[in-house]
């Protein structure tokens, strides 16, 4: 018993994968690794090594990194590593030692080692190529993204337009640093100017727009050959981004997409056949309310592609109101639940619609999800129903005529159970049985 509840404890220590204070934490790390770079390529290019509270605040959030990864829960696809065990496993073979590498303190080691910042060329190119390997953290940004679009549920066009984003934030700045490594800028100046300018130059040579304020030395090779990179990366780069951005703009919302050519199809058959406006505003209204209900989604074709065991868990889910609220259904055997929502046929009612029609012949009965209906006899109004109310029982288990209608006051949701479905719930469950007639029973005395 005692291992049981170590094991239960050790189990609730560890992090979803979308849990929203990791969704933050690596928000927070991508920020970090950027943060990073800016830093250690920056004092690269000025040599500029004066330690700072931000490179070592960096510094102790990778060593965090590591200790987040090793309580968090891991989601490749479909497969799940929940456990202490298996995540250290996992850790340790994959991302543990670039991790590490980032997140050791290079700068101070160094700096015991040498007696502080080396002046002597050799041992400040090692200093520099030392201090670069932590730069190795950003091999983990397309892995941290992935994540994050998991946990969020980026739409794949917008993610890999947020990620060119950070990715060309990145390049901007090693391009300025390239830049003023190859002597572009005015060495005169201080160095923020400097970088300054350097941002300036690659801007404009990337978007191809340059001025002509600052260009390549003619007399110098080496910055000709790096603005004519620079500007075939600008030319790419705008391909890219229009490619995705016509991307995202047509997949931003296929549902609704999908909603307005059955709209224009279903007005085009409406003209076509020259349907009374009044009933014209009717099927609109219909199809603007199904928009509102299930965002153009076929709850019915989803649930038909999935594991039966797993639709029937959502459609628990889905119908747990109509369950909560409807007396027959109220401490039922789940077995009766189960089979009883897998029968049961969504439907969408609209103000002034007949559900029912007094004298029709009995094929089906109603629960009521939401929304208001009125009950009439001969039409008079003689009982009015609400949310969680089932109708139309009475001559189903009569085999009779119905003998009210039912109009539906409001717009509103509910399910219909069909003739045979009922009469084999009815066998099979004798609770079931019994609720329904005597409900039937009170609808007689009251309809009298």
């Amino acid at each position: 018993m005692t291992t049981i509840n170590s094991a239960d404890t050790q189990y609730m220590r560890l992090i979803s994968h979308n849990n929203p204070v990791r969704v933050a934490w690596n928000i927070l790390i991508l920020c970090a690794i950027l943060g990073f770079l800016f830093i250690v390529t920056y004092r690269i290019a000025f040599k500029s090594f004066s330690g700072g509270a931000l490179y070592y605040a960096l510094n102790l959030l990778f060593v965090a990194d590591i200790g987040f990864s090793l309580i968090t829960k891991v989601k490749l696809g479909h497969i799940r590593i929940e456990t202490p065990a298996e995540i250290r496993k996992y850790y340790m073979k994959g991302w543990f030692a670039i991790d590490a590498l980032a997140a050791f303190p290079f700068e101070v080691v160094l700096i015991a080692i040498f007696g502080g910042i080396p002046s002597e060329p050799l041992a400040l190119s090692l200093f520099l190529f030392v201090q670069a390997l932590t730069l190795v953290k950003l091999l983990k940004v397309g892995r941290i993204f992935k994540e994050l679009e998991e946990a969020l549920d980026i739409i794949p066009a917008l993610k890999r337009l947020i990620l060119f984003g950070y990715w060309l934030a990145a390049s901007l700045h090693l391009m300025v640093v390239g830049w003023i490594l190859i002597g572009g800028t005015e060495a005169h100046r201080t160095a923020f100017d400097q970088y300054l300018r350097g941002l300036y130059w690659a801007i404009t040579t990337v978007a191809t727009i340059g001025y002509g304020d600052y260009f390549p030395d003619h007399e110098n090779n080496a910055q000709i050959l790096y603005t004519i990179i620079i500007e075939l990366f600008g030319v790419a780069m705008f391909s890219y981004v229009i490619a995705n951005v016509s991307s995202l703009v047509s997949n931003l919302d296929v549902a609704r997409a999908a909603y307005q050519r059955k709209l224009e199809e279903v007005n085009g058959f409406m003209r076509s056949q020259r349907i009374p406006s009044e009933m014209q505003a009717r099927v609109r209204d219909y199809y603007s309310y199904l928009w509102i209900q299930q965002k153009g989604v076929d709850t019915s074709n989803v649930l038909d592609s999935m594991p039966n065991g797993l639709s029937q868990e959502i459609l628990m889910f889905l119908n747990r109101d109509v369950l909560n609220r409807v007396d027959i259904f109220k401490g039922s055997d789940e077995l009766f639940l189960r089979e009883s929502v897998r029968l049961m046929k969504p439907q969408i009612f609209l103000p002034g619609e007949y559900i029912i029609r007094q004298g029709e012949f009995a094929d089906c009965m109603y629960f009521l999800a939401s929304g208001d209906v009125r009950v009439m006899i001969n039409g008079n109004t003689v009982a009015k129903l609400g949310p969680g109310s089932p109708f139309g029982e009475t001559a189903l288990i009569d085999n009779q005529h119905r003998n009210a209608s039912i109009v539906s006051e409001t717009y509103g949701t509910g399910y219909r159970l069909e003739k045979d479905d009922f009469n084999a719930l009815r066998a099979k469950y004798p609770e079931f049985d019994r609720q329904v007639e005597e409900i039937a029973r009170q609808r007689k005395i009251a309809n009298r």
